[in-house]
């Protein structure tokens, strides 16, 4: 695959800053979870199959919980 970048979480940034960071970061693929002002999940993704997308997914949880460390 690719490289993994860890970035610290932010607290502060507003879904408004992270989608402008998002965009100006140059990636090629790129899925999005959100909560809508409803409470609702919401996923957006680019062009990726779904064994893609399952694969960003596991490694943003596991970035989440700490798990990420010297097997990367």
């Amino acid at each position: 695959m690719g490289e993994i970048v860890a970035l610290p979480a932010v607290d502060n940034m507003t879904a408004g800053e992270a989608a402008g960071q998002i965009a100006g970061a140059g990636w090629r693929q790129v899925i999005g979870i959100g909560v809508t002002a409803e409470g609702s999940l919401e996923i957006i993704n680019s062009n990726m199959s779904a064994e893609r997308a399952l694969w960003l997914t596991e490694w943003a949880r596991r970035w989440a919980l700490g798990l990420i460390g010297d097997e990367i």
